[in-house]
């Protein structure tokens, strides 16, 4: 969430930097019971993974094309490896 503003990349990567922080954090912490209210089901689990590490995959894309090369290389280096992890990530419940 914070390394736009550690590396001092500017207002617009940090703003953004915390809105996706932000929605990692409540996608990793929906996803963390297999019942109840405020979860989602391990396939949907997958699929805003694969769709979050697209979305900063693009968007180190669009800094890019807006000349803000530091914000390009985080984002899209993170949303390349977030993209690596979740296709090999086995999504399966464990029984308790």
């Amino acid at each position: 969430m914070m390394a736009p503003v550690g590396f001092a990349l500017g207002a617009a990567p940090g703003v953004f930097g915390v809105i996706v922080g932000a929605l990692c954090v409540a996608l990793a912490l929906a996803g963390t019971e297999s019942s109840g209210r405020g979860t989602i089901p391990l396939s949907a689990q997958a699929v805003y993974d694969r769709g979050l590490a697209l979305g900063l995959v693009l968007a180190g894309v669009a800094f890019g094309m807006a000349g803000a090369l530091g914000a390009m290389a985080l984002f899209g280096i993170t949303g390349a490896v977030a993209l690596l992890v979740s296709s090999l990530t086995r999504y399966s419940a464990t029984a308790n």
